[in-house]
């Protein structure tokens, strides 16, 4: 059986959404309108950075917010804009990195959820992300950013292993933290050309007191930072953080 490694996400995406049917979209859109309404943000334009195959775009979408996504990843993008015209939503999509959005229209909320930001591995490049994001959003616009935190990753992601299937695929996840970064490794067999693709992902965890200090240095101002999907102060204990960072 032939076995072909792949960049992270370019032969998941296919599968992304059976993988992710966990998560609870409707549920983060409704927290993430919380949050811009607690921060008396009403936003004209929404950007949903690193959006993957759309779906919270889609549920902010339906929130009628006036939104667009952006995505590192041709073949997750293509999943998105393919949701949104099945369902005749015209949102616009646009291929670009966390570091790279350039030619992006200005907005007044930039999103970037599901500890997206954890992939870039190093301090120096959240600071580059930081730069980028504070060229497009308006004056007084937001960003809304959140981590995954060392107790997520050791709760959740300390040599899990797991197996499933769908419509014609099966796959197996080995997840493990190791030295503050997470991976995720899968195998996933198609079966219509009965091939085994391998994709390792990475993420680096950073501690709460790092990203405040790298976004003191940026030209950010934290306005607020709530655990998990609530209101109070975050702690290293919490599942993950949400950042709300103010131009």
């Amino acid at each position: 059986m032939p076995t072909t490694e792949a960049t992270p996400y370019s032969r998941l995406a296919t599968i992304y959404d059976h993988v992710m049917r966990h998560v609870d979209y409707v549920h983060w859109a409704h927290y993430v309108s919380s949050l811009l309404a607690r921060h008396k943000v009403k936003p004209n334009r929404v950007l949903d950075l690193a959006c993957g195959t759309g779906s919270l775009a889609i549920q902010l979408y339906r929130q009628k917010f006036d939104v667009m996504g952006a995505d590192g990843c041709r073949e997750m993008l293509d999943m998105a804009i393919e949701k949104a015209r099945k369902l005749r939503y015209p949102i616009p999509f646009y291929h670009r990195n966390l570091l790279d959005l350039s030619d992006l229209p200005p907005c007044d909320a930039v999103l970037c959820l599901y500890d997206s930001i954890n992939y870039l591995m190093s301090l120096e490049m959240i600071a580059s992300a930081l730069e980028e994001v504070h060229r497009i959003v308006n004056l007084n616009g937001v960003f809304v950013v959140d981590i995954c935190t060392e107790s997520n990753s050791r709760q959740y992601f300390s040599n899990m292993q797991s197996e499933d299937s769908g419509d014609g695929f099966s796959y197996r996840r080995h997840s493990y933290y190791e030295k503050g970064v997470q991976y995720n490794k899968f195998d996933i067999h198609f079966e219509d050309t009965d091939e085994v693709v391998k994709e390792v992902h990475q993420q680096r965890i950073y501690s709460l007191s790092a990203i405040e200090e790298i976004v003191d240095k940026s030209p950010f101002d934290i306005v607020g930072a709530y655990g998990g999907f609530g209101y109070a102060p975050p702690t290293e204990f919490s599942d993950r953080v949400h950042f709300v960072l103010k131009k």
